[in-house]
């Protein structure tokens, strides 16, 4: 009897001192909720304005006025139409720069994982001469911006043109190698990261077994690093997928992009901002599928290759 009465106040102090780490764990969580909820509603609520708007006349949203109640902006369209769709390739030929950027995109995305997978596995399973200063050059290169190569390229297509005949500017080709120079660094660096967390042991295995390094590579080692080469495709095709500056230097008429293409809109006369919206939506879809079907593979490739030195 006499233990059970001990055990009791015992037992009132355990969860005494319970209650404080529950309702702490209880708070984080509702914090942590609050910040995804607040975040969401950031990212969310001018993509959804964006939609609205494409299914709205050119009339309506020009003449929403906040001080008149008739004419207050509103998210469901007083006047609901598929107009802005059909003719999203007529005012400028929005379809047109979709291909372009989608050859371009692609093109960039196929050979950054090319080259980078090759670099990448020199990097983490050979001994070299000079490996730390090709380390060291490639993550060096991250440290200019962009904007500082833009004349150099421009430049460099020219005299390409000039002493070798070959047209790089405003071509697709261009375009590819331009963006993939620009994809390569960090993606050998996040890849490179990568493979260092697949154990040797598994290089070592498949050699004993017949395979060449080479061999081992194209047999073992990229199926198991499937994430980190999907975060990288993924990396670079959206970086030439969403890029301007050297595309509105470098394109002309023929591989001109939809990131140009959006800026026509706004440059006209009479912006069409109903027609923009719509061509928005156009435009992000490649993206949207893209995250939504490797979401899973993006997240593991780049926390492994961003956290692995």
């Amino acid at each position: 009897m006499k233990a059970k009465v001990q055990q009791q106040p015992q037992l009132k102090m355990d969860n005494l001192a319970r209650k404080p780490v529950l309702t702490k764990e209880i708070t984080l969580r509702i914090l942590l909720y609050l910040g995804v909820f607040l975040v969401l509603l950031f990212v969310l609520v001018p993509y959804l304005w964006m939609v609205s708007g494409s299914f709205k006349t050119s009339l309506e949203i020009q003449a929403a006025d906040v001080t008149r109640p008739d004419l207050a902006p509103r998210w469901i369209p007083r006047t609901f139409t598929l107009e802005n769709y059909a003719k999203i390739n007529k005012t400028v030929p929005m379809l047109d720069y979709f291909r372009n950027s989608m050859i371009i995109s692609l093109g960039t995305m196929f050979f950054s994982i090319v080259i980078s997978i090759t670099a990448a596995y020199a990097l983490s399973r050979f001994n070299f001469r000079g490996k730390t200063a090709v380390t060291f050059g490639v993550a060096s290169t991250q440290l200019f911006p962009g904007i500082a190569f833009l004349i150099p390229y421009f430049i460099l297509f020219t005299l390409i043109n000039r002493y070798f005949g070959v047209q790089l500017r405003n071509t697709y080709p261009g375009m590819i190698l331009t963006y993939t120079t620009f994809a390569i660094p960090f993606s050998i660096l996040m890849l490179r990261n990568y493979l260092d967390t697949v154990p040797r042991e598994i290089d070592e295995q498949a050699q004993i077994d017949g395979c060449s390094s080479i061999g081992a590579l194209f047999r073992v080692i990229i199926p198991l690093s499937a994430p980190g080469i999907v975060a990288v495709g993924i990396y670079s095709f959206i970086m030439a997928w969403n890029e301007v500056l050297f595309a509105s230097v470098l394109t002309g008429r023929a591989t001109k992009t939809v990131a140009v293409g959006i800026l026509e809109y706004i440059t006209q006369q009479q912006a069409r901002w109903s027609q923009m919206m719509a061509a928005c939506i156009i435009i992000s879809i490649p993206v949207l599928l893209l995250f939504t079907f490797m979401q899973r593979y993006i997240v593991e490739g780049i926390v492994s290759g961003a956290t692995k030195g």
